[in-house]
């Protein structure tokens, strides 16, 4: 795995490589354009070229990009439907570190090392396909304020949508209603808390959106099978 920071000043032209490249935009964004179909990313999303793909990148001025190249493509990023992803927050912010650290000094061990905790990341995150950017603002919002309680309403207008076309896109683009996909962001993050924090259990319960600790352990217990208590035992 080679990990380099670009901004594609001169890049306008075709060409194709014998190895995979995932261009994850930094800051800006770029149209794509492929034989396997034409995209264009910005901020928290990144562009698959699989190897042997004839591909042209035309960057927006003053953007940045994290570039992977890899030999094998992650399961996780084999057989999409659109070349197009987003990239989930952990990683994202795993990426600008990335760039802070390249961009510091030369020290090859330590990219080493970087480049394999980045495989790592690749192989176990969980790759959206290329949301509408309405709904990936809504979604932003979600991770960003994962302890409040948003009403469809209000969600609807961060979307610039109505409240009809605000549902029924986004059940089409994450497969679950809002609520749903909710629910699923608090019940990860209580169980990563749970594995990785001392936090009292009426602590993590007030983190991920519940006042009442004996609701979220109902809830809890209900999403994932056993409660908050043997989850941290486990």
């Amino acid at each position: 795995m080679k990990l380099s920071i670009r901004t594609f000043s001169s890049a306008s032209f075709c060409h194709t490589h014998p190895y995979h490249q995932l261009v994850i935009a930094l800051q800006g964004g770029a149209d794509n354009f492929t034989d396997n179909g034409d995209g264009r990313i910005g901020p928290g999303q990144c562009i698959v070229f699989p190897a042997g793909c004839l591909h042209q990148c035309i960057p927006d001025e003053q953007s940045r990009f994290l570039v992977v190249d890899l030999e094998e493509l992650p399961k996780t990023l084999q057989n999409l439907p659109s070349l197009i992803v987003s990239v989930p927050v952990p990683l994202q912010m795993y990426c600008h570190f990335v760039e802070k650290q390249l961009e510091d000094r030369l020290n090859p061990v330590l990219e080493h090392s970087i480049g394999e905790l980045f495989e790592q990341l690749l192989h176990h995150a969980i790759f959206l396909p290329n949301i509408d950017f309405r709904i990936a603002k809504v979604i932003e919002h979600f991770e960003k304020n994962i302890s409040s309680s948003t009403s469809v309403a209000e969600l609807a207008s961060i979307s610039a949508l109505s409240l009809s076309q605000f549902k029924k896109l986004f059940k089409e683009q994450t497969g679950k209603t809002p609520g749903q996909f909710l629910q699923q962001l608090r019940m990860e993050k209580a169980r990563a808390l749970l594995a990785h924090t001392d936090y009292p259990l009426s602590i993590i319960a007030e983190m991920v959106g519940y006042s009442d600790v004996s609701s979220f352990s109902r809830r809890f217990s209900f999403y994932f099978g056993h409660s908050p208590r043997n989850s941290r035992k486990q």
